[in-house]
């Protein structure tokens, strides 16, 4: 496959999702909507360069779902009902894709303020439209805190109400094994951060970041985290 396989993956999703609600997927996607879900894809075995993926040996990939609202989430694990139903579905030119059935995966319920996590598709965080930042442990955490805070607020603002906004002001993100990598997208190369770290914060606010995802373009697969576990601090 193509390294910047986001789109066609993304489009294969948005097809499903049309036919199963089609109020749902003009919110989502026929305006500049902040998303209130996180989307991961993992390939089992694969082989990565700069421009290519090579799947594993059974030609698979793994997707994750994961959102806060019921019926978002609802209204998409039926899109992936549909895709599984109705496939096979044309990838592109010389490839089909085979969906399997969707299973439904036990969420984990938080209650510390200190959550251990790892990125299962990448954290995107953005100063400008044009200046992304890594959260390393050679990089300025403080900015990359404040802005990570700024991303956080303006995709939950149009969603939840004041008193878990406010709480974005005390998240904080502090890196354990993380490292800069730029990935492909939608066309343009985006500098990301992966691996694990910690984060602090009121436990209703975390639970909302680990179902809703983590940073900005979680939409585009990005910003799924992966729980490791929690302790009070």
């Amino acid at each position: 496959l193509n390294i910047d396989y986001h789109a066609a993956f993304l489009y294969l999703l948005k097809s499903g999702l049309s036919h199963v609600d089609a109020d749902i997927f003009n919110q989502l996607y026929k305006k500049n909507t902040p998303k209130l879900y996180t989307l991961s894809v993992y390939f089992p075995q694969a082989k990565f360069s700069r421009s290519t993926v090579i799947l594993g040996e059974q030609n698979n990939a793994y997707w994750q779902f994961s959102t806060e609202n019921f019926r978002l989430g609802l209204s998409f694990y039926n899109a992936f009902v549909y895709l599984f139903q109705r496939g096979p579905w044309a990838y592109d030119k010389n490839y089909q894709v085979v969906f399997s059935s969707p299973k439904q995966l036990k969420e984990p319920v938080i209650t510390t303020n200190t959550i251990r996590a790892k990125t299962a598709s990448p954290l995107v965080v953005r100063q400008d439209n044009h200046l992304f930042l890594s959260g390393t442990q050679a990089a300025n955490l403080t900015v990359f805190n404040t802005v990570l805070q700024g991303n956080m607020l303006s995709r939950f603002k149009a969603y939840y109400p004041e008193t878990i906004c406010k709480m974005i002001k005390d998240l904080k993100f502090v890196p354990i094994n993380t490292r800069k990598t730029v990935v492909r997208s939608f066309g343009i190369f985006i500098e990301v951060t992966v691996g694990e770290f910690i984060l602090y914060g009121d436990p209703v606010l975390l639970n909302l970041i680990v179902r809703n995802g983590l940073g900005i373009r979680t939409g585009n697969f990005s910003g799924f985290l992966e729980y490791l576990g929690g302790e009070n601090q």
